[in-house]
Parts: structure tokens; C-alpha cells; sequence
């Protein structure tokens, strides 16, 4: 089950009221020691155990806020460690968060990302980051006093005749870059699917075989059936475009456009510049990540999932609002090194239990003033890794 569209299932006969335990996954009990108080302090009940099988015997009995992992109980040889809790019937879905270390190795953190987690703190576990979970899983974090810049907030597209997860397919492309999708494979479906969202959808993007009247007409009666007349649209043609479509369509070719470039175009609709988030440039790269906002005190840890030349990626429940200037301190597991510069966040998408859409977990941040060193180092990993 892919991060990006896990959602707490609304199980009959379960109470509304969030639960308050937290499964916590340690053998060698030196997390429990100094985590238990922490987690107590902000109002948990912790339920220990001291492997994956034995958390998974436990999902069958609670069905926990999260579940925390010590990263030395993943298996060593590199096998998907997760596998056991993701596959649980009910419970799979509970949020998992990895304590891992600078010594943690890259393999380790690798199979955190692979199988599924949703975010990792660097030990030790500071009080801050744990009760900011803890706030998010429980609904009762309070309303930002800053307003995100609006420009930056993530934007809605409703994707008619593709499938979500197909590949080389442009719904996956535009989740990369922060958007939220919704999928509909038939025009029925896509009304269905705007009426059931309740909110603003900021781009129609539909898939068509051919340029044609008839094809044009078959799109504005959509637009109009779901209410999405001054929606902007975009139409993309696995034919040529010969002709310029009315009716306040935009029509792109799929042959004549390089992917980039029509990822390049629809982003345009959608008023972002995305140009330090390209997709064909970003590499899979997992390290520990801190980050706090300029002006402020406490720092943030999580864990990148991918590495552009202008950005980083990373995955965590609690990321900063869209817009925010941010310090970061990369942890290069490899040599043992970190990375100090400043970001600014593209996007950021916080952790949601009523998930409509599907979408990356996390925040997409653009790399602002590095020095050319630094940028010669991130060159330099990006082409190791893709030499992997």
C-alpha cells in the first residue's frame, strides 16, 4: 500500500474518540526506557513489544494512534521489515514512525521508505516533535496564526481516463510535484467523483484519443455536468493537435510534447513553477533530515525520500506550511557528514485521516543560497545515486 494514499479506515463498531495507545517496537528496550515517560507526559497509554511479529499479534487486539519503531529491530538482510503490519486486514494502516540514529544505515533507512513509513524522528526523541504527532494523529492541532502563501498551497486536479499508480502515467508525475489527484477512468465517474470531493478542484485534466469536435463537446458537457465550467481545462491528445480547440480548452499533444515539457504545461494552468521539483531529475535518496523555520528555536527531524539538484524531498506527518523559509541539516548516512543550508517549502501536504485524494505525505523543499560547494556535493550524491 503506497504512503501516499493510506487513510484511517472508518470501522463499524469503533469510537470516534482517537485512541490514546501507541504501540511501541523495541528489543533492546533502551527506546522504552526514555520514550515511555515522554509519550505518558503528552497523554499516551504505551503498549510495548519487542518485535514486528509481535506488533502485528497486537494490531489484532488495538488498534493503536501509531506505532513506533526502533530501526534495530528491521531485519538486516534488507527485506521489506514492514511487511507484517502493512499487511494486517484492519489495522494496516495505523501510522508508523521509525526512531532511527546517525549511525543508522542507509539500507535500513531505505527499507523504512519502502515499506511505507510515514515518518522517522532522529533520536534522542525531543518532547516537541513527539507531542506535534502525537496533536495531528489526535485532530487537536491548532489552526496556523500564519496564512500559507496562497500561490503555494497544494492544488486539485481531477484526472479523468487514467488510473492512479500507472505507470509513466502524468497522475503520478503531478503527485510527485505536491498535487492532489482524483481518478475517474469514465466521465460518470469523474461527476461522481467532484460532487463526492466538496471542495475546489483547480484543474480538470482529461485523457483523449484524437482531436475532434465530437471529443471537444464530450469534455465541455463534463465541465458542465460537474460544475466545473470555470474550472480551467487541459486535454491531453494522444494524437497530434492540429487545430485550436474553443470552449476554453486547452489541448496539449502527448506525442509532440516530451513529458517534461507537458508536465511543464499543466503545472502553467496551475500557476506553480516547479522548475527546481523537475521529475525526470530527481533521484531516491533517504537520509535524516532536521529542519526548523527561520526565527524560530526547535528543530524538526524526519527523513527524505528523493533528491533533485534544486530540491529535497522528505516524509514526515508534521511538515512546515506551504512557503516557509526553512534551515536544514541533511545527515549523509554514508559518510557521516551534514549538510547545512537554507529551503524554502513548494509544497506541503500535513498528515489527514479523511483522505479523499491521493497525494504525497510531507513537503517538497527548494534549496535557496546554497554554496557551491554544497551544491557540488548534492551533484555528486545525485550521481552516485543514479549510478546505483
Amino acid at each position: 500500500m503506497s504512503f501516499a494514499t493510506h487513510a484511517l479506515s472508518q470501522q463499524s463498531g469503533v469510537s470516534a474518540e482517537p485512541s490514546r495507545k501507541v504501540l511501541l517496537v523495541d528489543q533492546a528496550k533502551e527506546l522504552r526506557l526514555y520514550l515511555t515517560p515522554l509519550l505518558r507526559a503528552v497523554g499516551c497509554e504505551v503498549v510495548s513489544v519487542d518485535n514486528l511479529l509481535g506488533a502485528r499479534v497486537e494490531l489484532s487486539r488495538l488498534r493503536p494512534l501509531m506505532v513506533v519503531v526502533d530501526w534495530r529491530v528491521l531485519p538486516a538482510d534488507g527485506s521489506p521489515g514492514f511487511a507484517a503490519l502493512r499487511g494486517h486486514a484492519q489495522n494496516g494502516d495505523v501510522p508508523i514512525l521509525v526512531v532511527v540514529g546517525d549511525h543508522t544505515p542507509a539500507e535500513l533507512l531505505e527499507a523504512c521508505v519502502q515499506g511505507g513509513a510515514e515518518d522517522c524522528m532522529l533520536g534522542p526523541v525531543r518532547l516537541a516533535e513527539l507531542q506535534a504527532r502525537i496533536d495531528v494523529l489526535r485532530e487537536r492541532t491548532p489552526a496556523s496564526p500564519v496564512r500559507p502563501l496562497e500561490r503555494r498551497t497544494p492544488r486539485t486536479v481531477l484526472l479523468v481516463g487514467e488510473a492512479p499508480g500507472a505507470p509513466g502515467g502524468l497522475g503520478a508525475d503531478l503527485e510527485a510535484c505536491g498535487h492532489h489527484l482524483l481518478y475517474a477512468p469514465t466521465a460518470e465517474k469523474a461527476v461522481a467523483r467532484a460532487a463526492e470531493y466538496g471542495e475546489p478542484i483547480h484543474l480538470l485534466l482529461t485523457r483523449a484519443p484524437v482531436t475532434s469536435a465530437e471529443e471537444m463537446m464530450r469534455v465541455e458537457r463534463l465541465r458542465t455536468e460537474a460544475r466545473l465550467g470555470r474550472v480551467p481545462t487541459v486535454v491531453v491528445a494522444d494524437g497530434d493537435v492540429t487545430e485550436v480547440p474553443m470552449l476554453g480548452q486547452v489541448w496539449l499533444s502527448a506525442r509532440t510534447l516530451a513529458p517534461r515539457h507537458l508536465l511543464a504545461r499543466i503545472n502553467g494552468q496551475l500557476q506553480r513553477n516547479l522548475a527546481a521539483l523537475l521529475v525526470d531529475e530527481r533521484v531516491p535518496f533517504v537520509c535524516p533530515v532536521e529542519y526548523r523555520e527561520v526565527g524560530t528555536f526547535s528543530w524538526s527531524s524526519c527523513y527524505s525520500n528523493a533528491l533533485s539538484p534544486g530540491a529535497l524531498f522528505v516524509r514526515t506527518l508534521v511538515p512546515a506550511r506551504p512557503g516557509a523559509a526553512l534551515e536544514l541539516r541533511i545527515h549523509l548516512p554514508t559518510t557521516r557528514e551534514v549538510l547545512e543550508g537554507p529551503g524554502l517549502v513548494s509544497w506541503s501536504n500535513p498528515y489527514t485521516s479523511r483522505r479523499t485524494a491521493t497525494y504525497p505525505l510531507g513537503m517538497g523543499i527548494q534549496f535557496l543560497g546554497m554554496s557551491p560547494r554544497r551544491l557540488m556535493q548534492l551533484r555528486e550524491l545525485i550521481r552516485g545515486s543514479s549510478l546505483m
